[in-house]
């Protein structure tokens, strides 16, 4: 390929993906420009740099009541109080369907009186006529969230439906900030903001004024009527697209795949809620060029299911997907033994030791990877001699040591493989994504480091008779050649584990002969498991419907387990 057509390819898959992401990242993407040396493309960085001055997102704020809520208050009181009234009691259901459709209206539009205006909620609820609930562990602390604004104000358009419930209330998005992207913050939580589903109800006593409860939507799925118990409306797709829409994690994916290094700081595993050891942590790693935005989908199908947030909370595990998955691998055993030893100071361990595992694409070869005892099959993919005859540094045989001679992790319970390239993907072998590969930039303990101790033991490399050796990108790593990968697919699946497949098929159905555009089936199929399905999906499996359907289904089969059944 001439250095003309090179720079046009380079341009062509890289500038619409580099524009995309400079919205808030400027200066992430010029320096991602110079380490391409794609100089050509600087005139399309000034339209970036311009959006960049509209500031970062920022969660919606009400300074005066929408034109819709300006109702005189008592009588959105009254009828609040009437249609209270007439859900308290038994009637028929065209009556109670008409009394909550009421009960809501008036509710959101007292809302919006309440969250608009100056000074503090209790000030606000005070000149309403009303008062707050105290914060507790069903109601949440208004003090503690930076905005609480209606569901309805956030565009949900990238679901293909809007995941609500139907019930008494007017659901919230709860929003309580946490660092940006690279900045620290506590262990576990996830960068810029966490997200909350909250429902705000108006209860009515004789006793005392009306009363608000901004009620965990998460954690409660009813309220008290007087004496009946009604559903909680709820949206469960708003907060999960806002957090999207304010975090810049899924901005970076070119980054992350190109300059691994630099992004290395948001390396993690985040809990979607606090930790709690009455429920089964679900581990989701995303694969290349990707982020934890590839689970999203997924994550607004499940939600909604009671069965679900009772019994199952999710982990999301975040790396720089440039490194080679062998790494990124060692990085993940790393973070959830940190994870599983911060959890055993929570309480009860049987949920924990129930885990499930769910991984896409290169993200599967992470958990197999780590569920897997590899004996010395990654070891001897590269050294002929004993750890302990290497003449290497106590810091490198460290590394080569978590690397590739591990204990691999307890905890989990069933693994399931979404689009995995188990033997690589045939897509790594072509030329434009070689040149792509040369373009990553791996982090300094990978190519000095470990680059150094390959020197050293030149002999004793089994590619020793190569005069240049390299360690491989997560590119490399995944082609069917690859020494990682033939090592791997050569060792078993660990007994004790439940094991699935979910593998797209274009629509074609031709499996065994099909693809999903990225892997072909040959690679992706693997025995034994205990189900294996076929989807009717390209390489973007986590977002098919089929998939969420089937994900469900082993969830629930989890659940049934004789061993999970007594801790439930």
């Amino acid at each position: 390929m001439s250095s003309l057509l090179k720079q046009a390819t380079l341009e062509a898959v890289f500038a619409p993906a580099c524009v995309s992401v400079l919205g808030r990242h400027a200066g992430q993407g010029m320096l991602l420009a110079r380490r391409m040396k794609l100089y050509p493309l600087n005139w399309l960085w000034l339209p970036a740099v311009l959006l960049c001055q509209c500031g970062a997102p920022q969660p919606p704020r009400c300074t005066s009541v929408p034109a819709a809520s300006r109702v005189p208050t008592a009588t959105l009181i009254g009828s609040a109080r009437q249609s209270w009234q007439v859900l308290a009691r038994a009637g028929s259901t065209h009556e109670r369907a008409a009394a909550q459709t009421a009960y809501n209206a008036a509710v959101g539009k007292l809302f919006d009186q309440l969250r608009c205006g100056p000074g503090s909620w209790e000030t606000r609820a005070a000149a309403l006529g009303t008062r707050i609930a105290r914060p507790d562990v069903r109601h949440a602390d208004l003090d503690k969230i930076d905005a609480l604004f209606p569901a309805a104000l956030v565009n949900t358009a990238e679901f293909v439906t809007r995941r609500t419930t139907a019930g008494v209330g007017f659901p919230l998005v709860a929003w309580k900030k946490t660092t940006p992207v690279g900045t620290p913050r506590p262990p576990f939580l996830l960068p810029t903001g966490l997200p909350y589903p909250v429902t705000a109800t108006l209860d009515f006593d004789a006793n005392g004024p009306p009363v608000w409860h901004f009620v965990k939507r998460w954690l409660h799925d009813d309220t008290a009527v007087d004496a009946r118990r009604e559903t909680l409306a709820a949206d469960w797709s708003a907060p999960n697209a806002f957090y999207w829409k304010m975090s810049n994690l899924d901005d970076l994916k070119i980054q992350n795949v190109l300059l691994p290094d630099r992004f290395s700081e948001e390396t993690g595993l985040y809990f979607l809620q606090p930790y709690d050891p009455k429920k089964i942590p679900v581990v989701l790693i995303h694969g290349l060029v990707s982020c934890p935005d590839a689970f999203k989908t997924t994550i607004n199908e499940l939600a909604p299911e009671p069965w679900f947030r009772q019994h199952y909370q999710i982990w999301l595990y975040n790396y720089p997907t440039g490194n080679p998955w062998l790494f990124s691998s060692m990085r993940f055993r790393e973070l959830m033994r940190q994870a599983c030893a911060f959890a055993r100071t929570k309480g009860d361990t049987r949920n924990l030791n129930q885990m499930v595992i769910i991984g896409h694409s290169m993200g599967g070869i992470i958990a197999r990877s780590s569920v897997t005892t590899p004996g010395s099959a990654f070891y001897d993919a590269y050294f002929h001699e004993p750890l302990d005859q290497l003449k290497v540094s106590a810091k490198n045989r460290a590394t080569i040591c978590e690397t590739t001679l591990y204990q691999p992790l307890p905890e989990p319970r069933r693994v399931v493989f979404l689009a995995v390239p188990h033997r690589g993907s045939p897509a790594a072998k072509m030329q434009i994504v070689v040149i792509l590969s040369k373009l990553i930039q791996l982090p300094k303990r990978l190519s000095v480091n470990f680059l150094d101790t390959m020197v050293q033991t030149v002999g004793k490399v089994l590619d020793g008779n190569v005069t240049q050796p390299h360690v491989p990108t997560s590119i490399n790593s995944l082609a069917p050649d690859d020494k990682t990968i033939l090592a791997l697919s050569r060792l078993p699946l660990p007994a004790g584990i439940a094991f699935h497949s979910i593998i797209g098929d274009r629509g074609k159905g031709d499996t065994p002969n099909s693809s999903d555009g990225v892997v072909p089936y040959a690679s992706t199929h693997i025995t034994p498991v205990t189900s294996e399905k076929i989807v009717p999906c390209n390489h973007s499996v986590p977002h098919c419907p089929a998939t969420c359907e089937e994900l469900k289904r082993i969830l629930k089969l989890h659940l049934q387990d004789p061993r999970i059944t007594s801790n439930l």
